[in-house]
């Protein structure tokens, strides 16, 4: 939507979503949650949905887009993408192996080359991706190349303290802060999280690299942060099944009813029923960055 994203003529850029955001429907959204379900743990589908919700209010309809760390692809077959081509990059073998069922896929470091050079993308996601790459200036430089004049990327990266949500790390925060940075810190290095920003600092990140940055937000709520929390355990062991067989546990679901799974669909769009949120916002545990690709510095 036009009034998500600021006027190229101001030079701040919008933080706080504006009242008229349209999300997709109730019925939408739970069949994306259904998909999902059969696909991947509650807390994981949790984060997948928020974002899927997100990027459909922003997202451009034409030309080929390029999904940075793109998994197995299977965020593509929720999406409405028959009118465009759809290339994913990953550095793990066995998840690229998957992709190529549902895109075009290679394995790629976009910190030591550019993605697919024969191609100009007219749109750029990183789901989530950005913030494990150790060279982030090599990364983004190689994403502008691999950019139109004018594209639009959009990036999903964790907030500075998103591993402080949640009751019990904010009451650690208050009452014992060494413990709850020791939990912080051994939780972004489990995830590999080389690059925990402020907004600001992504900003000046990506304009160096010729990204004008139009839109900040922020992703989060207390009710999809506690419903992520309460899952997570159970999450995090058939993450690391998925790191033995290749593939959640989750997948047996696909033998179950949509009946028996409708009150966790239900939860799902009952926790992402609000998607953005100002980028300032203490229940932010993501931002969601919109920039456009400008002329290269020189």
């Amino acid at each position: 939507m036009p009034s998500l994203v600021r006027d190229m003529e101001t030079e701040i850029p919008v933080t706080t979503p504006p009242d008229d955001v349209r999300a997709p429907s109730d019925e939408q959204i739970e069949r994306w949650a259904y998909e999902y379900l059969r696909h991947a743990p509650l807390s994981l589908t949790l984060r997948e949905i928020h974002r899927l919700v997100a990027v459909e209010t922003v997202s451009t309809g034409a030309g080929p887009v390029l999904d940075v760390g793109c998994g197995d692809g299977f965020w593509w077959t929720l999406r409405d993408h028959e009118d465009r081509e759809v290339y994913g990059i990953d550095i793990s073998v066995r998840e690229i192996a998957q992709a190529r069922t549902r895109i075009k896929a290679e394995v790629t470091d976009v910190s030591k080359e550019q993605p697919f050079p024969e191609t100009k993308f007219e749109q750029i996601i990183g789901n989530c991706s950005l913030e494990h790459v150790p060279d982030i200036d090599a990364a983004l430089a190689n994403l502008r190349k691999a950019a139109a004049h004018g594209a639009r990327l959009v990036m999903f990266v964790p907030t500075p303290r998103w591993a402080y949500q949640g009751r019990l790390q904010s009451w650690l925060l208050k009452h014992a802060p060494r413990v709850a940075m020791s939990v912080s810190g051994a939780l972004n290095g489990f995830f590999q999280h080389w690059h925990l920003y402020d907004s600001k600092v992504w900003m000046r990140l990506l304009q160096q690299h010729g990204w004008n940055v139009r839109a900040i937000y922020g992703m989060g709520s207390a009710r999809s942060e506690f419903l992520y929390r309460l899952f997570l355990p159970p999450s995090f062991a058939e993450f690391l099944i998925k790191q033995v067989t290749g593939k959640y546990p989750s997948r047996l679901l696909r033998h179950v009813p949509n009946a028996m799974l409708a009150p966790f669909a239900r939860l799902v769009r009952w926790a992402v029923s609000a998607p953005l949120v100002a980028a300032d916002s203490p229940t932010a545990y993501e931002y969601m960055i919109i920039a456009e690709a400008t002329d290269l510095p020189r």
